[in-house]
């Protein structure tokens, strides 16, 4: 039997309306496919394509059934696993929100399942590089008060930021950039965080005006870095197994500029 492949956005939207679509053309599940839709794919014989256009009514429908006849925490979980840099994750959602239906809630305890494995390691991926840039991000203080921190993450891990931050920084001004998927978290002194789209913006080409205390701060941080250092004991081999060299693109200490 011919095998129709559905190709998706590489969103929560886009798959969540390629599942619907594969739902509503009712083909034998084992006989379809999810796929994110990327350039420079290789093309299958005995397949049917699919082009999948992102609507967000059957979207909310299906993530509504998720919560509803599966659980929160599954959908939680599959949240998650949509904002992965994972190519797999596609079908592996369509295949568990395919059990899930008829499973209900136990289906988070099918860890021997082919798809609960894939997901599990993705969703770990996602919260471990979202916890890490919790503790990484530097916040630079802009001349207008303002601040304001960059990451450069694999996964969209940005929205998952956002709780920690708006809890200790509750009473400051301040704006965090993903430069990757463009995107930004907004946040004004005691008010709700705004996550927003920036597409059109190259968050690495922006001019930034640092306030005189934040100039002088990071001369005196980096001084501070170079003088503890021990040169005898500089293991650049370990330091880059702590810190992979991704990680580093935004922390003064590593930049050789003034």
């Amino acid at each position: 039997m011919v095998r129709h492949i559905y190709l998706c956005e590489n969103s929560a939207e886009g798959i969540f309306s390629a599942i619907y679509r594969a739902y509503e053309e009712g083909y034998p599940h084992e006989h379809n496919e999810v796929v994110i839709d990327t350039e420079g794919r290789n093309m299958e014989l005995f397949c049917e394509y699919h082009t999948v256009v992102t609507n967000f009514e059957h979207a909310v429908k299906v993530a509504r059934t998720i919560r509803r006849k599966i659980s929160e925490e599954a959908y939680d979980f599959i949240h998650r696993c949509c904002g992965s840099y994972e190519a797999q994750k596609a079908d592996a959602i369509y295949r568990f929100v395919q059990e899930g239906l008829r499973m209900g809630r136990a289906v988070m305890s099918h860890l021997t399942a082919p798809y609960m494995q894939t997901l599990f390691a993705i969703e770990r991926n996602f919260t471990n590089e979202s916890h890490f840039f919790i503790e990484i991000l530097r916040f630079e203080e802009l001349e207008n008060g303002t601040l304001f921190g960059r990451i450069n993450p694999k996964s969209e891990v940005l929205p998952y930021l956002a709780d920690h931050f708006a809890d200790r920084f509750a009473g400051e001004q301040w704006v965090i950039a993903d430069t990757v998927h463009r995107t930004v978290l907004l946040h004004k002194a005691n008010y709700k965080t705004v996550y927003l789209s920036m597409d059109e913006v190259d968050m690495d080409e922006l001019t930034l005006t640092y306030s005189e205390d934040e100039k002088q701060l990071q001369k005196l941080w980096k001084l501070f870095v170079d003088t503890i250092a021990i040169k005898e004991r500089v293991n650049p081999k370990l330091q880059r197994q702590m810190l992979p060299l991704r990680f580093r693109k935004y922390m003064k200490e590593f930049s050789e500029s003034e």
